[in-house]
């Protein structure tokens, strides 16, 4: 490490030992802008009360029995963040991977959502002052209902809070890893003007951003109000590094070429370029991926689209080959707010927020789309795709080519085209009962989600037409459901124009929807009754409400229209009916106690129906006017996922091996043993089927904890807490392996065939009858959710600031947050082995869909922020460091099929630098500089990736560094 970079760490560690940026006897905080409000040191004064995060009852005091990690509007534009996504990613909670724009070819490409301590992203809930947002309407891994942060413009933004547990007993399901609440503006003055525009030092992804946000105030009425238009460019994976086979750490594929044109043949067991066409027909195709596809020699293993197989066979390649794909989205958004008070009298209020927002968004798997003869009613007969009999040299072989941008005409000509409209919404009244100390609040929230998503594909039967005229020719028959071509290889390899790209091409349109509504009647009372250590609080709730998600079938999917494409499709609708109190209990003059309880009851369309209690109990101890000692346990619950209850039928590809055929053809082979036959009917690909579960009950969480803040004068607080988390009955899809392998154990009677377990088989897992050309052939597995999972997770959260007045020489401030994970566990059903995630990561590569959902995968076991601010007179300069810890290496997955090429192991730290100048031109305009990852950092090579992308994608991004200009200026 450099000696730079070492001081400049060694800065951030200081700022980690320090915490919030609220001292401990709460500071009267203005509850809108958060501005600490200046005292009359010679008079008491009565501090204002507020509504904090955790809490239904109005307190002055900013830290309470429950901990709270929060940044401000100004703490986010001094740390250089230009999102929200970006500001909440730096937190130190958030230490879980998440699918986003980096996961190439994800079902959430479009979205931004987050994992609070490595939890899967549908247990944090996510508010907006408040409220709950609507799930985003495609689901999060095909499977789960996540809520998109996206959609929220930095600009009106006052502050971030995030409550870590369980937090059911105030906001109800899904509040088990914690809460982040979005508070917007609600009070400004004057009118502010916004211009920002930058870029990346590594190409594309420039953006500019305007915005206006004002506020009126007269008499009895009070409104916000803000406009927001921001543009992004896109950013490809080959304009940084880790682009190109080049990064490849394993020396014998390092700058190998993937293969974009290739012909395997089974007979000999490699790639092979036929005589016919030519000694170089790779030649052909030069031109494509830049200029730089040649003929090579094949290297690695499978007979699959861009891998490599063993030495001496040959085909067409390129090291650019996989670097054709977006890992920033191209975005346009325009948003819109609206918040307004208008005061009847002096105990009735109506008041209203709205914000809403259009956001079109491109992004591109790559535009290198495989082909191969699909014979889809092989995936029904238990073979392998793409395989046809070559009625030339009687052999089996393996066609395969992937289209190139110059063939596809451009790099955004393949994007999918993605429309998200999304609105907030919640209006009432609001005062107090006469002159009592009973203050009520009765209003309407609504929140929606609208997602349209057009993405250009080969349509199946155009798709084959083409090849068959081109180079394959008619169909001659088959052979064991194998289609019979004699094939004229020298047409084979040349390249197709746009023109003949675009004849074969459809749309593929789905459009979807989400929204959640409720009806809420609360009151409050911090005087119920008075004990001899002080008043009791009181906050009381009833609410009513349905949530709704809607995704139609599209038919020409549905039915295999669109090459190697299935359908995904779901809806359903559940209704609310929820109950809470809340009580704050002085003990004594030291001691008080916060209890919160909760119930809810939930019925979905088709007449189930569920309940569910929770209850918090949480205790503050102050010994000293300085020290706040405290403690909580609580309940949550998550209902299950719209998605996991209310999806239709969809399908998915999968590679599968399947034990019984194993057993038949092999007697007495071991089944850790068969997965590596090479046999296409063991070990083949499958066309297989997923679907909701609507009978699934709630799944259940329990968490408790204890810290400490510490404030000696108000320049200086730090605070330390610890959480342990532990779920039961969480939800996961069936494992295709497993059903196979319980399958194969009931057939064979080494499970009583009348058991729960061949019963749940049996139902799953299709098979051809004993008459068959292979008897008792793999058609396909049915899978679903169940709760069977059980999780946990505990750590230490710090935070911490200090400020330093020196005179002449200015203010400087020095704060930070810190996250570490002590243990995070993992079991998947009860006899299971337990999976610690922090050393041997989970990752279900055998259950549908992209696996499991209860662990995303790897997750870093600690998270450093900090920063020091220096003012000084009109200059104000920041200097942030953010380190994400170790991280396991891909071979330390729980998978025994992954690829471990140099041993289990974990990454080294990753840490980027933000660094920003600020200078006010008067007490009206200001100009700043932000550049961001200083020393422009590229996350570390993980030597046991030795197939592309060799980082993990799901927990760094390869963006570099970022410059930007701010202009801001307050008429």
């Amino acid at each position: 490490m450099k000696p730079m970079q070492r001081s400049l760490l060694a800065a951030a560690i200081v700022a980690a030992l320090s915490a919030s940026a609220y001292a401990l006897p709460a500071r009267a905080q203005d509850s809108q802008t958060g501005a600490t409000q200046k005292q009359d040191k010679k008079k008491p004064q009565e501090l204002k009360k507020i509504i904090v995060t955790g809490s239904l009852i109005p307190t002055a005091e900013i830290e309470t029995a429950t901990p709270t990690l929060s940044i401000t509007a100004k703490d986010i534009k001094e740390q250089g963040f230009t999102s929200i996504y970006q500001a909440i990613q730096a937190m130190p909670m958030a230490t879980g991977q998440v699918q986003g724009a980096s996961a190439t070819a994800g079902f959430t490409q479009g979205a931004q959502t987050v994992s609070l301590l490595g939890l899967p992203p549908d247990f944090t809930l996510i508010l907006v002052n408040g409220h709950p947002l609507a799930d985003y309407p495609l689901l999060y891994n095909g499977q789960a209902s996540v809520q998109d942060i996206s959609n929220f413009p930095i600009s009106m933004i006052d502050r971030i809070d995030i409550v870590p547990g369980n937090q059911s007993s105030i906001y109800g399901s899904a509040a088990i890893a914690g809460v982040i609440n979005i508070i917007l503006k609600h009070h400004v003055n004057g009118v502010h003007f916004e211009y920002r525009a930058g870029g990346y030092s590594g190409g594309g992804g420039n953006s500019q951003l305007l915005s206006l946000v004002g506020g009126y105030h007269k008499d009895r009425l009070s409104l916000v109000y803000g406009l927001q238009y921001s543009t992004q460019q896109p950013i490809y994976q080959f304009q940084r590094p880790y682009g190109t086979t080049y990064a490849n750490p394993n020396p014998d594929l390092n700058g190998v070429p993937y293969i974009s044109y290739g012909l395997y043949d089974y007979n000999v067991g490699n790639y092979i370029i036929p005589s016919s066409a030519g000694a170089n027909p790779c030649a052909n195709i030069a031109n494509q991926y830049g200029g730089t596809t040649v003929k090579f020699e094949t290297k690695g293993s499978g007979p699959t689209p861009g891998s490599y197989v063993g030495n001496g066979g040959y085909a067409c390649g390129s090291p650019n080959f996989p670097g054709y794909n977006s890992v920033m989205n191209k975005t346009n958004q325009g948003t819109a707010y609206l918040s307004g008070q208008f005061r009847i009298n002096n105990n009735m209020e109506l008041y209203g927020n709205l914000i809403a927002t259009i956001q079109t968004q491109d992004y591109s798997a790559g535009p290198f789309y495989n082909w191969w003869e699909p014979n889809i009613s092989a995936f029904y007969n238990g073979h392998a795709p793409g395989i046809i009999v070559n009625a030339n040299t009687g052999t089996f072989q393996q066609p395969f080519e992937s289209f190139s941008p110059e063939e596809v005409g451009g790099l955004l000509v393949n994007a999918t085209h993605e429309v998200d409209r999304s609105y907030n919404f919640y209006g009432g009244v609001k005062g107090n009962l006469g002159d009592s100390n009973w203050a009520y609040n009765a209003y309407y929230a609504r929140s929606q989600f609208n997602t349209v998503t057009n993405t250009p594909h080969p349509l199946t039967s155009k798709v084959d037409a083409f090849f068959q005229n081109q180079f394959l020719g008619p169909k001659l028959g088959s052979y064991y459901g194998y289609p019979i071509y004699a094939p004229n290889y020298s047409k084979f390899y040349q390249s197709l124009t746009p023109a003949q790209y675009q004849s074969f091409l459809g749309i593929m349109h789905s459009s979807s929807e989400a929204y959640t509504q409720n009806l809420n009647l609360q009151v409050t009372n911090t005087d119920l009754f008075k004990l001899p250590a002080g008043d009791v609080g009181f906050a009381g709730v009833l609410q009513a409400g349905d949530q709704n998600w809607s995704l139609p079938a599209n038919p020409l999917l549905s039915s295999g229209q669109f090459w190697g494409y299935t359908g995904s499709s779901g809806g359903g609708r559940r209704n609310n009916y929820a109950g809470a109190v809340e009580l704050h209990v002085p003990i004594t003059s030291m001691l008080s106690a916060d209890v919160s309880a909760r119930y809810d009851r939930f019925h979905n369309d088709g007449g189930s129906t569920s309940s569910q209690p929770t209850y918090k109990v949480a205790f503050a101890f102050r010994p000293l006017s300085t020290l706040l000692l405290r403690a909580n346990y609580s309940t949550a619950f998550r209902m299950p996922d719209m998605g996991f209850a209310f999806a239709g039928n969809s399908g998915f590809f999968q590679g599968v091996t399947d034990y019984y055929q194993c057993e038949l053809l092999y007697p007495g082979t071991p089944y850790s043993d068969c997965s590596g036959i090479n046999n296409p009917y063991i070990n083949t690909q499958i066309k297989g089927t997923q679907k909701g579960n609507p009978n699934l009950s709630s799944i259940r969480a329990k968490s408790w904890g204890g810290g400490f803040v510490w404030s000696p004068t108000s320049n200086f607080n730090v605070s330390a807490d610890y959480y342990d988390i532990r779920i039961s009955n969480e939800v996961q899809y069936q494992s295709v392996n497993t059903l196979l392998l319980n399958d194969a154990q009931c057939l064979l009677g080494q499970i009583p065939s009348s058991s729960p377990v061949c019963q749940t088989a049996y139902a799953a897992v299709s098979r051809g009858n004993a008459s068959s050309p292979i008897p008792y052939l793999l058609n396909g597995v049915t899978i679903q959710p169940i709760n069977i999972a059980r999780e946990s997770v505990s750590g230490i959260i710090a935070k911490g600031s200090y400020t330093y007045d020196a005179g002449r020489w200015g203010r400087f401030t020095l704060s930070g947050q810190y996250n570490v994970t002590l243990h995070h566990t993992l079991q998947l059903a009860p006899g299971d082995p337990i999976y610690h995630l922090l050393h041997n990561p989970y990752q279900d590569y055998t259950s549908g869909q992209g696996g499991n959902t209860a662990a995303a995968g790897a997750e870093y076991k600690t998270i450093l922020n900090g920063t020091l601010v220096w003012n000084i007179q009109n200059w104000t300069t920041a200097l942030t460091a953010i380190r994400y810890g170790k991280l396991p290496n891909l071979a330390a997955y729980a998978n025994p099929t992954v690829y471990q090429t140099y041993g289990a192991g974990r990454m080294p730290p990753w840490i980027m630098y933000n660094a920003t100048v600020k200078y006010d031109i008067g007490s009206d305009a200001s100009v700043a500089l932000t550049v961001n990852n200083l020393f422009n950092t590229m996350p570390p090579l993980d030597r046991s990736y030795t197939g592309w992308p060799y980082y993990d994608y799901g927990a760094y991004n390869i963006y570099g560094r970022s410059y930007y200009v701010d202009f801001n200026y307050r008429f």
